[in-house]
């Protein structure tokens, strides 16, 4: 399958998939008031003040049902509600008020959120941790500019696996992306500098305002210069944590990989299934050949660490050949200094 075709089976794949909570992005969102530890990641002048949220709103499952969990310092809380009993709690905290449209409501939840930091005198959050193993969020939000909308989820703890299969894998996905752009975009730097120098070589290409002439692109000088600046980027990195991790970049880029990911088990998946039904027309399959598509068939924990071996070779051989780049350039350089000796 050529690459088009793969990157037009992938499209295919998520405009039809149907997304659940595991396929949705962490965001960051506003805090008020909470009574969690402080977090190494809230900042100096922002303690507290931010939190970690998974909110995933379902308006066409039973009547509307919300999937939602925060995390905060290795803990993992949440929730998941649906259909009537969504519609009672709903009433309780909001007895004026009627819901005929589930729909309408989960998009209000979904707004505040969304809007808490660029928009906090209008949502507002506020968050108590009862004991270790509930956390109480209350949101409020105004309908129409007047009217007071109010909400509270009660979140239970979860496990630490909980933890690690979402927010950490969302985590190192948005890291991993990142890193492969960047060599990506490293890449594309050195082509530009090949491509200025031929041109200044031919004399055909000068640059009319000097003020924007560049040094040729150098990965070791850039990480020693930026390895300068570490105390300034890193007082930036301690401010800003969530809001680099999770910004609007990363959210589709962390979104992307998640799935990529399912995509990929799903290939795997039918290529299995295919190798599984062509064999068993067979008659003498062997034993050892029935055990094999039946594992290969197994744990969707053996594709995800295919996946992962898959983008490290792919970084490898990236960093491979930035390598070899380099030294084919020095070689050049050498041998056009014997030529002017």
């Amino acid at each position: 399958m050529s690459s088009a075709s793969s990157l037009d089976s992938f499209d295919n794949f998520t405009n039809n998939f149907t997304k659940t909570f595991s396929h949705q992005p962490c965001i960051v969102i506003g805090v008020t008031q909470s009574n969690l530890p402080p977090s190494p990641w809230s900042g100096k002048d922002n303690l507290n003040a931010q939190l970690c949220c998974q909110p995933f709103f379902d308006p066409d499952s039973n009547g509307g049902r919300y999937e939602i969990a925060f995390y905060d310092n290795g803990y993992a809380y949440y929730e998941t509600l649906e259909g009537s009993s969504l519609q009672g709690r709903l009433e309780r905290m909001n007895p004026q008020m009627e819901f005929r449209d589930l729909r309408k409501v989960l998009e209000k939840m979904k707004q505040i959120f969304e809007q808490s930091i660029t928009k906090k005198a209008d949502n507002q959050i506020s968050v108590q941790l009862i004991n270790d193993d509930l956390l109480l969020v209350d949101i409020k939000g105004l309908i129409n500019g007047s009217i007071l909308f109010k909400y509270m989820f009660k979140c239970l703890r979860r496990e630490g696996e909980f933890y690690e299969t979402n927010y950490v894998r969302q985590i190192v996905y948005c890291l991993a992306e990142r890193k492969s752009r960047e060599l990506e975009l490293i890449k594309l730097i050195q082509a530009k500098d090949k491509e200025l120098d031929d041109y200044r070589s031919q004399g055909t290409c000068q640059l009319q305002r000097a003020w924007l002439a560049t040094q040729p692109f150098d990965k070791e000088e850039f990480d020693k210069s930026t390895s300068r600046q570490v105390q300034q980027r890193h007082d930036d990195v301690l401010m800003h944590t969530l809001d680099l991790a999770f910004d609007r970049e990363g959210q589709q880029l962390i979104e992307e990989c998640l799935l990529r990911n399912e995509y990929l088990k799903r290939s795997k998946s039918s290529k299995v299934s295919s190798n599984s039904s062509g064999s068993s027309t067979k008659k003498n399959a062997s034993p050892q050949k029935r055990a094999l598509v039946k594992t290969n068939s197994g744990s969707s924990q053996s594709l995800n660490d295919d996946a992962v071996a898959t983008e490290r070779r792919r970084h490898e051989e990236l960093e491979r050949q930035l390598k070899l780049a380099k030294e084919r350039d020095e070689q050049i350089a050498k041998k056009k200094k014997k030529k002017f000796v």
